[in-house]
């Protein structure tokens, strides 16, 4: 057998604390390079976690990163020197992130460790240049620029959009507010494209080393969710590897897995299962599942000109934040909180958006709880618009008979 990455592997029963330890140091063990090769002392070390992209979820419902799997992985990495740092981008007012940072339990593993939690927006953001022509760049946390390393800690979890969420999908958290569902809008009904994209971004932003929980696993995506024990912890430096392993293991590697597809025709990851080498289990004799489908509506291709028109609509006619001065009462949330940091006023009066600046996030949107901010269309955009509304959508058939007929040459 060739063997092109290698994938640690340790069996994981549930979530309890001595449990999640024990296989945290089985599945550290058995990693190709040595945790200490990849952390150095005083290095400042990302844990990228998932912590929902709507809502306030409980760990019990997998759709988070579970924090018993995150504080065994916080106290590897102190145990290594590191200054140790965690968090996810969730675009929203104060109230609203301080309960998510708690129903999730992060803000216990904060406690209980020592490490930081960090708000990926308040960090700001920066725009990074993808390798696709559509979207041409992504506005990404400066949290992550700002690490040493980046430690990926994600949850498998299935996904009607793309079939399986996994290692790499984990990073499309590093992409700031609305602009994640920019990406969604730019390719409706059209799974690989998103994928694609998907890939992309991890090119653009990937990790240092990834680990892949699968101690229970949420399947039915798009129907009803359900969560079902698998009971295995994956880990790697391959995260193309670690998603085709995962998907193995829940008995997803019949359906199209678009950013490991993706991910391996961009050459950064194997996604030839027996090109791959799981170690620390038995790997064959492993209890394999056969989790529930996601959802997959098969759906005609969008035609040449609904793709155009989501593309034209989601970029040069796209709307534009704006601030209402009849309603914002001046209490600083956007300004405090715009990553882009576009957003100027004096406390208790109204504020005001710098567009040349603006990075189309939406921070501003999800922030405002008075509701000052809405989009508009703005400049060369409304002109088009308007254009475009007044022209008549077809010619009636009583006005076209008299018409003058068409000349003759």
């Amino acid at each position: 057998m060739i063997v092109r990455s290698i994938v640690s592997a340790s069996a994981n029963k549930d979530h309890s604390r001595r449990a999640v330890t024990h296989a945290m140091e089985s599945v550290l063990s058995s990693l190709e390079r040595p945790l200490s090769s990849i952390v150095k002392r005083s290095d400042r070390i990302l844990v990228k976690v998932n912590m929902g992209c709507s809502g306030a979820r409980t760990p019990g419902q997998r759709l988070t990163t579970h924090p018993i799997l995150l504080e065994a992985i916080v106290n590897a990495l102190l145990d290594c020197g590191g200054n140790v740092y965690f968090g996810d981008d969730i675009s929203r007012s104060a109230r609203s992130y301080e309960s998510i940072y708690e129903r999730t339990g992060m803000r216990d593993v904060a406690r209980r460790t020592g490490a930081m939690l960090v708000d990926f927006v308040r960090a700001g953001g920066r725009e990074v240049r993808g390798g696709l022509l559509i979207p041409r760049s992504y506005f990404v946390t400066n949290a992550y620029f700002e690490a040493d390393v980046v430690i990926n800690a994600a949850s498998c979890r299935s996904h009607a959009g793309i079939g399986m969420s996994g290692a790499i999908k984990n990073m499309f958290g590093c992409v700031l507010g609305l602009r994640k569902q920019l990406i969604h809008n730019l390719f409706p009904g059209q799974p690989s494209k998103f994928g694609r994209v998907i890939a992309d971004i991890y090119r653009v932003i990937p990790a240092d080393l990834s680990i892949l929980d699968l101690t229970t696993v949420a399947e039915g995506a798009g129907k009803t969710l359900a969560v079902r024990p698998v009971g295995l912890i994956l880990a790697g430096t391959d995260a193309v590897a670690l998603d085709t392993v995962a998907a193995h293991a829940i008995g997803y590697h019949s359906l199209p897995i678009w950013p490991t597809y993706y991910g391996s025709r961009f050459g950064y990851g194997c996604d030839a299962i027996d090109q791959i080498e799981v170690r620390g289990i038995d790997w064959d004799s492993f209890n394999k599942m056969r989790l529930d489908y996601p959802l997959i509506t098969h759906t005609q291709r969008p035609s040449a000109y609904d793709r155009l028109g989501a593309v034209i609509n989601n970029t040069v006619l796209r709307p534009r934040p704006a601030i209402l001065a009849e309603v914002c009462t001046g209490c600083g949330q956007c300004l405090d909180r715009c990553p882009a940091d576009c957003i100027e006023g004096e406390k208790d009066s109204p504020h005001h958006i710098r567009l040349g600046q603006c990075s189309d996030c939406g921070v501003c949107l999800k922030v405002c709880e008075p509701g000052a901010v809405e989009r508009k269309f703005m400049g060369s955009g409304r002109a088009i618009r308007w254009l475009l509304n007044r022209l008549p959508d077809q010619v009636d058939p009583k006005e076209e008979s008299s018409m003058d007929p068409a000349p003759k040459f």
